[in-house]
């Protein structure tokens, strides 16, 4: 009778042990199923793609992309990724969610800063700190040079809190100390853009006409071959005075241009020897 007891306690363990490891063997697959344990995936490359192509690639691969910011770098393709959290190449579990920063499509608006009194090397900090551009430069007769006496923007002044969208260019009038100075006329040849708009801009002399050849096909990836007035030792200009620039992307022009450039100051040398 004690042994049949016995068995019957016996048995019932077992059968109480084999639940529990089944049970517990049951939660473990479940737990593995449902956070994908093992599961892995690489983060793709995502910057520079634009909403419409994260649709579609969301199809292919088991991500969530959720665009959760935007903000405005002037010099990168609108409406495209320009950040990413996980960033790409991370190896992260399916179906994980990848945050996504765009690049706004317009602008934000400022407040319009005061120039007014100050040099031009002033103005012109003061105006890349607010994301502004330095436009034309004009000279009225006046005591101090180099000072802005007034602040337009497309041809109307512009008062200091006057809201304004960033990437604006704004004209300076500023004063000639009274003495039409001259400055000389800066060698521009093989710059891009944009570094020819800045050293004109530092030489007090604006930009003119801007003239783009047939293999131009991405004008920020283009350089000046020819300028007008051209550069030479001695060559000077009124402060204030436009320069035209002649832009190309074939190579083979921009270095006629500066062998041209190079003859002529050893025809100089050799002259004055």
């Amino acid at each position: 009778m004690a042994t049949l007891k016995q068995n019957t306690i016996f048995k019932n363990i077992l059968i109480i042990a084999f639940i529990y490891v089944a049970v517990i063997f049951g939660v473990l697959q479940w737990l593995k199923k449902y956070t994908q344990h093992g599961v892995t995936i690489k983060v793709p490359e995502l910057l520079g793609k634009s909403p419409q192509e994260l649709k579609e690639l969301e199809k292919t691969v088991n991500l969530e992309f959720i665009i959760n910011d935007s903000v405005y770098i002037y010099d990168r393709k609108k409406g495209t990724v320009i950040d990413q959290n996980p960033g790409a190449h991370s190896v992260v579990k399916q179906n994980r969610k990848v945050y996504i920063t765009l690049n706004a499509y317009k602008p934000p608006t400022i407040k319009m800063p005061r120039l007014i009194d100050m040099s031009l090397r002033q103005a012109k900090a003061v105006l890349e700190t607010y994301g502004l551009v330095v436009g034309n430069l004009k000279y009225e007769p006046d005591f101090a040079k180099d000072a802005v006496l007034k602040q337009y923007f497309k041809g109307r002044e512009i008062k200091t809190g006057d809201p304004i969208v960033i990437e604006s260019k704004i004209d300076l009038v500023l004063g000639d100390g009274l003495k039409g100075d001259k400055v000389e006329v800066p060698f521009l040849i093989g710059l891009n853009r944009v570094d020819a708009n800045n050293k004109l801009k530092s030489y007090s002399l604006n930009v003119g006409s801007e003239v783009y050849d047939k293999s131009v096909i991405d004008t920020s990836k283009s350089l000046v071959y020819r300028q007008f007035p051209s550069y030479s030792a001695d060559a000077k200009v009124s402060i204030g005075r436009s320069v035209d620039l002649f832009f190309t992307q074939d190579e083979s022009k921009i270095n006629i241009a500066k062998d041209s450039l190079n003859q002529q100051n050893d025809k100089i040398i050799n002259d004055q020897d």
